[in-house]
């Protein structure tokens, strides 16, 4: 999968990352994955929802809980 990018929504720094179709619930749209900023400076955990098509939907500040469906997937910035 290609490299996509976004902004941390702690500390507006620009992020990429990797994520896979495995990485989510497919069953489950927008699927939701948590994402390590792994900077010094942040280090924050944020919960980022993706569609079908692996493009961002939402964006959370804070780590959410599945309602249902698998575990979620953490994913860390490159």
């Amino acid at each position: 999968m290609p490299l996509r990018y976004n902004y941390c929504p702690h500390c507006n720094k620009r992020i990429t990352f990797r994520i896979e179709f495995d990485d989510v619930d497919t069953s489950l749209y927008p699927a939701p994955f948590y994402l390590v900023h792994k900077d010094v400076s942040c280090g924050k955990i944020s919960t980022f929802y993706v569609d079908s098509q692996l493009h961002i939907a939402v964006i959370e500040p804070e780590k959410k809980e599945p309602k249902m469906g698998r575990a979620i997937k953490t994913v860390e910035t490159t």
